[in-house]
This record gives structure tokens, C-alpha cells and sequence, in this order.
């Protein structure tokens, strides 16, 4: 999807939050052990790794509503986006549909299911994202009716319900609550904070090494909390209470201040524009779809990659590097190919047809 309108920091956020994504993941699926109860170095890392993934899904979903908070809905784009996923979902089938290496199949697995991806589960994201931009014109008559005062407020009391009940929760002895919301529901959420700060935080004048200080004192506060309990709790080596359920989770308190911290600081960056950073951000989603694939991230992380082979040796920091990305390198390839070739010819369908959905819709929902 190219974006010719949007400023080169926040593309390069764009592409910050995406390695920060494949960081995740490599450490999700990489089937890393450490049996060991010593805390150290590389154990750190690891854990760290946990940090990075929701707060990229953050990044991504609060620029969204930064952007479409001034924009309206596009049949076309929905298209675009249904098609591109579809692609990959077909493709990656294709190549992976008999089992390789451990690799099997899920219920999803059938035409019917891939052509109706957005309610079978397995592309969560793309389908509460399309969901949250098919409702972003109903969202942006409330958010611009109101008044500075009630938006900060109604801010404060959904994060309230939708962070720290939960994060709290989530801490042994403290509140019990199943109210947790939903994905959908923080992304609005998230999608409203992004449209408060491009309505209101536009005079803010402070620097973005303010940001990035503050960004970077939170990441050392969960990585102290991390370190604490490890030796807390050495038995479950920290994971059971920590990883499961604290920062694993998008609206996590710090996990949210890291994400609008690194936000803000992207925001206030001086970057010039630049086609180049601007074409690498275009190819993110694809990136995503590629190497999240449910048919293909265990055996890529599993079978193609081998980190857990370097856990207990000074190089998993390097290699590890070095796996994140060539994976972000190759899908990021792959998706350049696709922009040039199977998205031109898509949209050739897609924006005629898009016309006559929009036509579809004036004439009997008006």
C-alpha cells in the first residue's frame, strides 16, 4: 500500500514498530528453553524480546487513528487490504498445505475459509483493523462533537476499565475481574488516543529525546520488574507470572506508556521526506502477513531459523539481530515483487468495483 502524504517520521515509525513486531515473534516461536535459573545475560534478552511485540501493534494502531481522524473511508482500500491478504494466504497454503516438519493444519484450512478469513480467526489483526476502519467515520462524528474536556475524560475512563483493572488483575493478590474488554475494543481505544493527539498535542513543543528518555526509563522499569521476578520466582524462571501475564498483553499499563512514549517521540522527530523510507514503510503489512502466516511462522522460526541454539552462547544477541532481520529483509523483498506485479492488476479490479459497491450502498442505506 503506498503512502505519498505521509511525513518520513512516521513512516519510520511505521517500520520501527514492524522489526519490533518480527522481534516478538522470533521470540514467541523460536521454542527457546532456558531451563537454567541463572539470570543472566542472554535469559534478559530473551525476556526482553516479550516487550516489543504488542508495542508495535500499538504504534501501528495509534497512528491510524492519528491519520484517520482527518480522512474518510475508502471501499477501495478495504478492498486492497482484503486482497493483499488473501494473496498471501493463498500463496503461503499453496506452498505449505501438506505437513512439513511437524507442520499440520487447521480447522481454517478450506476455500470457504480462506476467502472469509476476516471472521475465522486466524488473521486477528487484519480483521479488527478492518472492522476499526469501517467504523472510523461513525467514531470521528463523536470524537470531533466533542469538547477537549469530555475527550480527555472519556480517555482516562475507558483506560481505566480497558488497562489498569486489567493490569492489575493480572498481578497475584490483587484485583479480580474478567472484564477485559476485547481486541477490538482497545483498538478503538487506541484509534481514539491517536485522534486526540492529532487534535489537541499538535502545539506540544517539547523534543523528541524527551520522549525517547521517557520511552527508555519505562523499558527499565518492566525490565527491573522482569529481573525481579526471576529472582522472585526462579522455579517458573519468572514466565508462568511474567511473560503469560503481564507484558504479553497490549493494554498492560507500562506496555501502553512505552508505546505512546515512542509515539511521541517519533512524532517530534525532524525527518526529512524520504522515498526511501517511505517505500521500505509501504511494504510492512505485507511483511507481516508473510512471516505471521499461521501455516508458515513455527516452521520458519522452528525449522529455518535455529535461535535456541545459540541460548547458551555469547552470540544469541547477534544472531538473533541477524535472523530478525533477514526475515524483514526476504518478506519486505517478496512484497516489493507483489507491489509491481499482483497488487497493479488487483486494483485494476478493485477500484471499478469499489465504485459499484459505493453505488450499491448510496442507493439503499441512504
Amino acid at each position: 500500500m503506498q503512502r505519498k502524504d505521509r511525513s518520513s517520521n512516521f513512516e519510520l515509525m511505521r517500520i520501527f514498530a514492524m522489526f519490533l513486531i518480527v522481534t516478538y515473534h522470533y521470540a514467541l516461536f523460536s521454542n527457546f528453553r532456558f531451563f537454567t535459573t541463572d539470570l543472566t545475560f542472554n535469559r534478559l534478552f530473551y525476556q526482553s524480546m516479550f516487550l516489543t511485540g504488542k508495542t508495535g501493534v500499538n504504534l501501528f494502531v495509534t497512528l491510524s487513528g492519528y491519520f484517520m481522524i482527518k480522512s474518510r473511508v475508502k471501499t477501495a482500500k478495504v478492498l486492497q487490504l482484503w486482497g493483499q491478504s488473501f494473496f498471501y494466504i493463498m500463496l503461503i497454503w499453496l506452498l505449505f498445505h501438506k505437513k512439513v516438519n511437524g507442520f499440520s493444519s487447521m480447522p481454517q484450512d478450506t476455500l470457504l475459509g480462506k476467502i472469509f478469513f476476516l471472521s475465522s480467526g486466524v488473521q486477528w489483526f487484519i480483521a479488527t483493523y478492518i472492522v476499526m476502519y469501517l467504523l472510523s467515520p461513525y467514531i470521528n462524528v463523536m470524537l470531533n462533537n466533542m469538547s477537549r474536556t469530555m475527550f480527555r475524560r472519556m480517555l482516562v475512563l475507558t483506560g481505566i476499565f480497558w488497562c489498569l483493572i486489567p493490569t492489575l488483575s493480572w498481578i497475584p493478590g490483587m484485583v479480580v475481574t474478567e472484564f477485559q474488554g476485547s481486541d477490538l475494543t482497545f483498538f478503538l481505544f487506541l484509534y481514539c488516543l491517536g485522534a486526540y493527539l492529532r487534535m489537541y498535542h499538535e502545539e506540544n513543543r517539547r523534543k523528541a529525546y524527551f520522549w525517547f528518555l521517557c520511552a527508555f526509563g519505562t523499558y527499565l522499569v518492566c525490565m527491573g520488574i522482569i529481573a525481579g521476578v526471576d529472582v522472585w520466582d526462579s522455579h517458573s524462571m519468572g514466565k508462568a507470572k511474567l511473560l503469560d501475564y503481564l507484558f504479553n498483553y497490549q493494554n498492560h499499563v507500562l506496555i501502553l506508556l512505552l508505546s505512546l512514549f515512542l509515539f511521541l517521540g517519533f512524532k517530534a522527530l525532524n525527518v526529512k521526506n524520504s522515498r526511501v523510507i517511505n517505500w521500505i514503510s509501504s511494504l510492512t503489512f505485507g511483511i507481516y502477513l508473510i512471516h505471521d502466516n499461521w501455516q508458515i511462522r513455527r516452521y520458519l522460526w522452528n525449522n529455518i531459523t535455529n535461535g535456541p541454539a545459540f541460548e547458551m552462547t555469547p552470540w544469541l544477541l547477534p544472531v538473533s539481530i541477524g535472523y530478525i532481520v533477514a526475515v524483514f529483509t526476504v518478506c519486505g523483498i517478496i512484497e516489493a515483487v507483489r507491489q509491481q506485479t499482483v497488487e497493479k492488476l488487483w486494483m485494476k479490479i478493485a477500484v471499478p468495483l469499489s465504485e459499484k459497491i459505493d453505488s450499491v450502498i448510496d442507493k439503499w442505506l441512504t
